[in-house]
């Protein structure tokens, strides 16, 4: 199972796509331990959800840790370079209406659970409603969907007092915490901190970019470190909410202590991570003016540093297109932190694969320089 959760994340693929894989290629049954061609895959897909919940965080973390610590002495380094990054959740783009409109509907689907006689149940006139809210920023249909914003909170407050007056006691215990959800969707107001922008993933955080075709990211904060030599992930995290990105070093360092036993000397950053200047006897560097005491040599080493920096940047957007980070579609409050580390053992295992490759490129290079151009490219593709 382990080995078929490192697979999923090398190759980029699902778990039913897995499944039909690992009977098509023996190469990926001898990764997982087979000795003989199995024609059968061992358990059903949907298994999958099972066990990374038995094993959960703490587990997730050991098999992170053991692909950093498979690199041997390539996972250390005096330098580390480190940044923050936003792992999206599995929401729509959230708005007052749509929250509104998903109140109804789960107080509805708990009214049919529980057998509860509805006075109402607002299915049509709700869907209208959400229509109308649509484009409601054209000055022509402004008031329309303002009113329509209101009617729905008005719907919505009203099945959750139908619920909460109709229900047993043991059922009010059971939906306690899902009537808070729905209560704070609907009373939350646009200033509000901490609003809630999605019922299942609460734990969902905005965070402003800035950029022209994404003004807004809803999902998690992750922190990773990496070897500025060989782009090695050194530690990951997942944080709730939107902490300052000098708050999310600290958890990184602690994570390294406990899987490679040091912590480097200097973690570099960007300007981000102002504010502290040193953690125990690590110290934080970030960009600044030059001094005019730096002679030559301290100003090229210093650019040449936070150049290197930049190196990360790149790193993150493979995380994200290629391991499955762009997305978390996990559900749970620590599947955020189970899908960064997940994603980052499938970095650190791919950079494994490409060792022995470079190895042969490197055995092959000096004896066929005497042969032809077309040949010696050739065999080297191969």
């Amino acid at each position: 199972m382990v080995g078929c959760l490192m697979l999923k994340r090398i190759h980029n693929i699902d778990d039913e796509i897995l499944a039909e894989a690992w009977i098509r290629y023996p190469y990926l049954q001898y990764f997982c331990g087979e000795a003989h061609f199995q024609h059968k895959f061992p358990c059903d897909p949907s298994d999958f959800v099972h066990f990374r919940k038995r094993i959960g965080e703490q587990g997730i973390e050991k098999i992170f840790g053991y692909s950093v610590q498979i690199h041997g002495k390539g996972a250390m380094s005096k330098q580390s370079v480190s940044v923050t990054t936003v792992q999206g959740n599995n929401t729509s783009f959230p708005t007052d209406a749509k929250l509104a409109k998903k109140v109804i509907d789960k107080s509805n689907a708990i009214a049919q659970r529980e057998g509860i006689e509805q006075r109402q149940t607002y299915k049509r006139l709700s869907k209208q409603l959400v229509r109308d809210t649509l484009n409601g920023k054209h000055p022509r249909g402004r008031k329309k969907a303002e009113k329509a914003k209101r009617k729905l909170r008005t719907l919505a407050g009203r099945q959750i007092r139908e619920l909460v007056r109709k229900l047993s006691k043991e059922s009010l215990e059971k939906y306690h915490e899902q009537m808070g959800l729905f209560r704070r969707a609907i009373n939350q107001q646009t200033f509000d901190k901490d609003k809630l922008y999605s019922i299942h993933k609460p734990f969902t955080a905005c965070f402003a970019k800035g950029k022209a075709h994404k003004p807004y990211e809803f999902g998690n904060k992750i922190g990773l470190v990496m070897n500025p030599k060989n782009l090695l992930i050194l530690g990951i995290k997942a944080f709730e909410g939107n902490p300052h990105d000098n708050q999310t070093i600290e958890p990184l360092l602690e994570q390294m202590q406990k899987n490679l036993g040091c912590q480097p000397e200097e973690v570099v950053y960007d300007r981000g991570g102002s504010g502290k200047a040193k953690i125990g006897q690590t110290v934080i560097s970030t960009p600044k003016p030059l001094m005019k005491a730096d002679n030559s040599y301290q100003r090229r080493k210093k650019r040449k540093k936070f150049r290197r920096r930049a190196a990360i940047e790149p790193a993150i957007g493979h995380l994200k297109s290629q391991f499955r980070m762009e997305q978390n579609y996990l559900l749970g409050n620590s599947f955020p932190k189970i899908n960064a580390m997940l994603a980052a053992t499938g970095w650190n295992l791919k950079k494994l694969m490409e060792k022995p490759k470079n190895e042969l490129k490197s055995f092959f290079q000096f004896p066929l320089q005497c042969l032809n151009d077309k040949i010696y490219q050739l065999i080297l593709s191969w």
